[in-house]
């Protein structure tokens, strides 16, 4: 695997899934083309070896292998971490992000233990919700309180709403597309309102910018943890993607959480703009300095990616 010492840029917002897989979103669904390319890692490789991208965090998200609804057992979530941590034998330039309901309470903090202790997968993505849950909720605790406690990331991932036909009727694929961000918004209010960053100081928590909308109702709360800090950043360990690269929405992001907690994500293969030097002129034009730049392509991921080996209580 390529080193992240290494490494210039990482995707953290990479999708795949076990080839031939059954279910969940198909690849005509999602205007993909077929053959799917989230089962073509050989192909993902060389792509980002073209672009630039040294490494991608891989992840395939509950609602994308079984759906939006429905009780999962524990056996079936356990072979897609293990198919994950088989194909990362195979290829380079990627690290694993494990497959786990967090909403089945004890059971998901346990397919977390297993994928990340034994299988050796180097985070957690969650769906932004379930069964009516967020992050807040308690079912949801154990998982979260098992990843603050090993020092790994939890990349929480948009789902669709409830109204999910009715908004791509109406407005289409962005219609369908807002609405999966207001999960992922609600999902990060959840956090908050459940005082996740106080109870949890260990637990790093990254949305992606479809979810960005939340962030108009915390501007006071991430003042209040940036002026404890007084470090620039808006604290409470909490991050967002770039999901795409626009210049004013990541200006925006600058202003309202600081460059330390914003990471490059592009909802590979929805999104395939991830490559260099397009990355540094988006940046560029967004404001950042030289400095800023180099935390947002690989500073701060990396800083994630190697909390597992920091002392526990210690939050970098």
């Amino acid at each position: 695997m390529t080193s992240l010492d290494e490494a210039k840029v990482l995707d953290i917002h990479t999708h795949w899934q076990p080839v031939g897989w059954q279910g969940g979103a198909s690849a005509s669904a999602l205007g993909l083309g077929e053959p799917d390319p989230r089962e073509d890692l050989a192909g993902l490789a060389a792509e980002s070896r073209g672009a630039g991208v040294d490494l991608r965090a891989l992840s395939a998200p509950v609602e994308s292998l079984f759906g939006p609804s429905g009780n999962i057992e524990s056996a079936r979530v356990n072979a897609v971490n293990e198919d994950l941590a088989e194909q990362l034998r195979s290829h380079d330039r990627f690290l694993g992000l494990a497959t786990v309901d967090a909403y089945a309470g004890e059971d998901g903090a346990e397919q977390a233990r297993y994928a990340l202790e034994e299988l050796g997968l180097h985070g957690l993505v969650l769906d932004s919700s379930r069964h009516a849950k967020f992050l807040g909720s308690p079912e949801a605790f154990p998982t979260l309180e098992l990843a603050a406690r090993l020092g790994v990331p939890v990349f929480v991932h948009p789902v669709q709403p409830p109204q999910a036909e009715v908004l791509l009727e109406v407005a289409g694929r962005p219609g369908s597309s807002a609405g999966r961000g207001l999960q992922n918004a609600v999902a990060f209010l959840s956090a908050l309102h459940a005082d996740l960053p106080t109870r949890l100081p260990n637990l790093h928590l990254v949305f992606t910018a479809l979810g960005h909308g939340a962030l108009l109702y915390a501007v006071d709360e991430l003042a209040e943890h940036r002026s404890r800090l007084g470090d620039g950043s808006a604290g409470a360990n909490i991050y967002f993607d770039t999901m795409r690269f626009s210049a004013p929405l990541l200006r925006y992001f600058g202003e309202v959480i600081g460059a330390e907690r914003i990471i490059i994500g592009s909802d590979w293969p929805i999104h395939r703009d991830a490559a260099q030097p397009h990355i540094d002129d988006t940046l560029a034009a967004a404001g950042f300095d030289a400095p800023a730049r180099e935390l947002i392509r690989i500073g701060n991921v990396r800083r994630l990616f190697q909390l597992r080996d920091a002392p526990l209580g210690v939050s970098p």
